[in-house]
């Protein structure tokens, strides 16, 4: 990944975000789920819901793949249990938090670098990225929760 930082000043909220998010991915992606905090979230917040395309071109020059946005909402005592994920997927949490568990993909089925599920609690500030072939759960909802799904999709060229 080649990246030439610009000026401080000249740099927008969502370009921290995309640089920091680029940033971790280079080190896990295909590898690990991994936590991050990134910079510039505020600008992601207030996009929040809708399909945001600077975030998703700027990202995807970076990473060389097609980004796509969605956004997920659940409710008060929501769950969304055994999702696998059939791409990698960033869920960056815009609107409360929610539990979200990690699991290794059942033997032979994927890429097997944990031991143990990952649990952790999703929070506005975070982004978690889950590589294909992993299943996440999403639960313990306290408050309404509105995840943005990024789903990295390979580059057909």
């Amino acid at each position: 990944m080649d990246y030439e930082p610009a000026s401080a000043g000249a740099e927008s909220g969502l370009d921290h975000f995309v640089r920091d998010l680029a940033l971790c991915l280079s080190v896990h992606r295909d590898r690990s789920p991994a936590l991050v905090w990134p910079d510039g979230i505020d600008a992601v917040v207030a996009e929040a819901g809708t399909e945001m395309p600077e975030l998703t071109t700027a990202l995807g020059a970076l990473l060389g793949s097609q980004v796509t946005s969605s956004s997920v909402e659940l409710p008060v005592g929501g769950h969304s249990e055994g999702n696998p994920a059939r791409t990698d997927l960033v869920l960056v949490p815009v609107k409360g938090s929610c539990g979200g568990r990690v699991e290794p993909s059942p033997p032979g089925r994927g890429p097997a670098v944990l031991e143990h599920a990952l649990e952790l609690r999703l929070r506005v500030g975070e982004a978690l990225y889950v590589p294909r072939g992993f299943v996440y759960t999403l639960d313990s909802v306290h408050t309404p929760c509105t995840l943005q799904v990024l789903a990295l999709h390979p580059s057909v060229w």
